[in-house]
Order: structure tokens, then C-alpha cells, then sequence
């Protein structure tokens, strides 16, 4: 006979893996964007779900072309000069701790959830991103998080966020890799 999976009703995992032990809450003055590819959205190991638990002030749009990111793209054009995309591109700075003006000043930041083929994809497909401030993460910490990629230095959505908040806010993200660790150690036992 089969059961039904029982589900967290706090952190949404199934209670087998609940991560409640594990979220602490980061006040983030910076709005992180997360434009996501649709084929993330259910993916197992995918890092969004555990920011969305983490941070106070976050907002998630799936798709992959404009019309399915209105109102990112429309609150990006409102406050175009305080908005900026982390991702790596040849218009790209390095997004160093002082090392740009006004870093503390940005009110947004826009990340692409995917792939690298999905999320270059998304890049391609949303000239609007283009005319953004982009940025790009200079020195790239060592990921912790377990899974293929074609590029040896890459890091996690959650990663990349929690280097960007460290730089853009002087925040403790530790939290968050806290977090990938938990959620990981129920993923890759042992």
C-alpha cells in the first residue's frame, strides 16, 4: 500500500527532510530578483526554494521570455539606476566590495536561475536585462554545492546571492550556506 508523503507545513520539504533547524532569517536591504528557468522549478537540488526561505526581501518569476517577466521588468525600468543583473557578460564589472560607485545604493539585483545554456538563454531572450547595470563576481569563492557544471568556478543561485549580499550589504550569509549544507547532508548521505 502506498502513503502519501507528509510535507513540513513551515519550510514546504517533506518532514523526512524538514530544514526548519536550519533557516535563519536575513534582513536584506537589497531586493534580489530571481529570473528562473520553468525547468528548475521542481529540480531536487535546486537552491531558489532555500532563499526564498531565507531572505526578507526576495521575488521569483519562472519563464524564459519577456512577457513572462512583466513585473520584474517593470519595476527594473522604474528604478533602472538602482537596479543592477549578476551576470557574467562582456559589458560585465567585477562586483567588489568598493569597488564600484554607489554599491551600496542599489535598491535591486537581478539574478538568472539555470543552466548555463538556460540561463544564457533568458540573457538572450530580455534585451531589457542588457540595458541594466551588470556585474559579475570577481574572485568566486569555492562552491559547496554538489552538481554538474560545465564550468569549474561556478557557483549555486544561492551562492552567487550570498557572495553578492556579503559585498553589496556587508551582510553574514552564512546562514544561507548553512542552509545548502543542511539541505544537502539529506541529498548526499554519508
Amino acid at each position: 500500500m502506498r502513503t502519501s508523503r507528509q510535507y513540513c507545513l513551515s519550510c514546504g520539504y517533506p518532514q523526512s527532510v524538514c530544514l526548519c533547524h536550519a533557516i535563519r532569517m536575513i534582513e536584506n536591504r537589497t531586493r534580489i530578483l530571481i529570473l528562473r528557468h520553468p525547468s528548475e522549478e521542481k529540480h531536487a537540488k535546486n537552491t531558489v526554494p532555500l532563499l526564498q526561505l531565507s531572505l526578507k526581501n526576495i521575488g521569483v518569476y519562472s519563464g524564459e521570455t519577456p512577457a513572462d517577466f512583466l513585473e520584474p521588468r517593470r519595476w527594473c525600468n522604474d528604478n533602472k539606476q538602482d537596479i543592477a543583473v549578476l551576470y557574467p557578460n562582456r559589458k560585465s564589472k567585477p562586483l567588489t566590495e568598493g569597488g564600484i560607485e554607489n554599491i551600496y545604493s542599489l535598491k535591486g539585483l537581478v539574478l538568472i536561475d539555470g543552466t548555463w545554456r538556460k540561463a544564457y538563454k533568458i540573457w538572450h531572450s530580455n534585451p531589457w536585462l542588457q540595458q541594466l547595470k551588470s556585474f559579475h563576481l570577481e574572485h568566486v569563492p569555492q562552491s559547496v554545492y554538489r552538481r554538474k557544471a560545465g564550468i569549474s568556478n561556478s557557483l549555486s543561485t544561492l551562492e552567487a546571492t550570498a557572495e553578492a549580499l556579503k559585498m553589496l550589504e556587508g551582510t553574514d550569509t552564512q546562514p544561507l550556506i548553512d542552509l545548502l549544507n543542511a539541505r544537502q547532508q539529506f541529498l548526499f548521505p554519508g
